[in-house]
């Protein structure tokens, strides 16, 4: 993969992980009173996302927002958060070898 599409790749983690801290915000300071319809628009850019290894979580955490299940939906996303993570520094990595 080259170097512009890894930066890319890069950027949408980022930003990707960056929505998900501002919902992780939101739900910590609201708990069960959380705006599920505001996460949902929140997490847009995570529903497009497309990556192998991240769907089935994707999905599950798609049907905890839509059921509105404060407990699950974080979780699953403090796990999805964890993962991304691993892949910007990952990239990061192998754009300093490249």
């Amino acid at each position: 993969m080259s170097v512009n599409k890894k930066y890319f790749q890069l950027q949408d983690l980022i930003l990707i992980k960056t929505s998900i801290e501002k919902v992780m915000l939101h739900i910590n300071e609201r708990k069960e009173r959380s705006i599920f319809s505001w996460i949902d628009k929140e997490l847009s850019g995570l529903w497009n996302f497309k990556d192998e290894e991240l769907r089935n979580d994707i999905e599950e955490v798609k049907k905890y927002v839509k059921n509105e299940d404060y407990i699950k939906t974080k979780e699953k996303l403090q796990l999805i958060e964890k993962k991304i993570e691993e892949k910007i520094n990952q990239l990061y990595k192998e754009m300093l070898n490249y």
